[in-house]
């Protein structure tokens, strides 16, 4: 399971699956950013037997330790002048992120990340909702969730898996793609934590043991959710890198006079970001209203993200990776 915001190096091991390959011991870039590796150093015998007082083979050899004495003293001599860009942990590099944007504005709404505004957005959404109704189709989700299961759980695991299965590529193939999945993922979490504490709605399954959720119900509230808010947060930062057959909306007739219109939420990279959200409905976790306000939490939050600098940088990285 994908770590979440906590420290530094214990994280690091959760990249071993940054690569997409974890599964796949033959691939390039399984071991990118990982912390799983072990690099044991005993004692190795030297090449040449010791010798005893008569300048012949004693019948052993020496053991040496690393560094060897005799020559350690000349190795430090690489002068590097900065950490590998590319060794970072992308999870890891993401949390840095967070410092810009938590400062950064949305140039049209004027939202920061806990504006009052957007607060109010997901409040009027909350304020809207009709739980018994919402129930009732929760109950009627249920004989769905053998269909869903597999995928559900994966989902759970990391987010990740699924976008890199919309356009083939993993960490080594499109390492700025991977970096900027990360971002959205840890920016999402951001956020939708930051909004639960503040709205701290039951989950169902508090209001139903109908529902009897399949999986342990997370340790957070419900609203908004956050595989409704992280996986739309992500699909729209892959729209902006990757070609049309993940990114373009369907184009349908329009019923009127004039050029084909675009059918909202058509993309494949979109129509993915629903379908994770309803996978959370269908396993009782989630009302349908959590969801909606997952969404519109993560457009606004993609309208402040892209104001990053850093976040700016590894878009037009990106796009280079997609478009040669």
């Amino acid at each position: 399971m994908r770590p979440g915001i906590g420290p530094a190096d214990s994280g690091d091991s959760g990249d071993s699956g940054d690569s997409g390959d974890s599964g796949d011991s033959g691939s390039v870039g399984v071991l990118i950013n990982s912390n799983n590796v072990i690099r044991p150093i005993g004692v190795s015998p030297a090449l040449q037997q010791a010798k005893d007082a008569n300048g012949n083979d004693a019948g052993w050899w020496p053991g040496y330790k690393w560094p060897p004495d005799d020559v350690a003293p000349f190795w430090q001599n690489s002068a590097p002048t900065r950490f590998p860009r590319r060794y970072w942990s992308p999870s890891l590099y993401a949390i840095a992120v967070l410092g810009e944007f938590v400062e950064a504005t949305a140039p049209v709404s004027g939202f920061k990340w806990n504006s009052h505004g957007l607060q109010q957005l997901l409040a009027n959404i909350l304020a809207a909702a009709n739980v018994a109704d919402e129930l009732k189709q929760l109950v009627e989700l249920i004989e769905y969730r053998p269909g869903v299961m597999s995928e559900a759980l994966a989902e759970r695991a990391y987010l990740g898996t699924y976008w890199r299965g919309v356009l083939m590529f993993d960490g080594a193939s499109a390492f700025w793609t991977s970096q900027l999945i990360e971002i959205a993922l840890t920016v999402g979490q951001f956020q939708v934590m930051h909004y639960k504490r503040h709205f701290e709605r039951p989950r169902p399954s508090q209001y139903s043991p109908s529902l009897l959720p399949p999986i342990e119900v997370p340790g957070h509230a419900s609203f908004p959710s956050g595989h409704a808010t992280e996986s739309l947060l992500m699909a729209l930062c892959l729209a902006e890198v990757m070609p049309p057959a993940a990114s373009a909306l369907v184009m349908v007739p329009n019923p009127g006079i004039g050029p084909p219109i675009p059918l909202p939420d058509s993309s494949p990279l979109l129509r993915m970001a629903q379908r994770i959200a309803r996978n959370r409905e269908v396993l009782g976790l989630h009302f349908p209203s959590d969801s909606e306000a997952g969404r519109v939490l993560a457009r606004n939050s993609f309208d402040i993200l892209k104001e990053c600098t850093t976040v700016q940088h590894v878009i037009n990285e990106a796009k280079k990776e997609w478009w040669p």
